[in-house]
């Protein structure tokens, strides 16, 4: 039993450094800096209408993520633009 779970440990500790040594956990991680609202309220479109619309509007060197989120009561979607810096 104890075999086994070393075996578990070290692949999971081996797929992990593989992970960040390759960058793959920084792309996600990276983007959370809020840069503001774009498009009308209530946002009626996509994921990918929203990125489009904050690339426009903040520059799309600036975003990395448009996401179409429910605030308040009754819940309202909105269109948040997500950075790095």
């Amino acid at each position: 039993m104890a075999k086994n779970i070393n075996s578990v440990s070290f692949t999971v500790l081996l797929v992990v450094l593989l992970m960040a040594s390759t960058e793959i956990l920084k792309s996600d991680a990276a983007c959370f800096k809020f840069l503001g609202e774009c498009g009308l309220v209530p946002f009626t479109g996509s994921n990918a209408d929203c990125k489009a619309c904050c690339e426009v509007k903040f520059g799309n060197l600036t975003v990395c993520a448009g996401r179409v989120e429910s605030e308040g009561t009754p819940p309202v979607d909105h269109c948040h633009c997500y950075g790095t810096s």
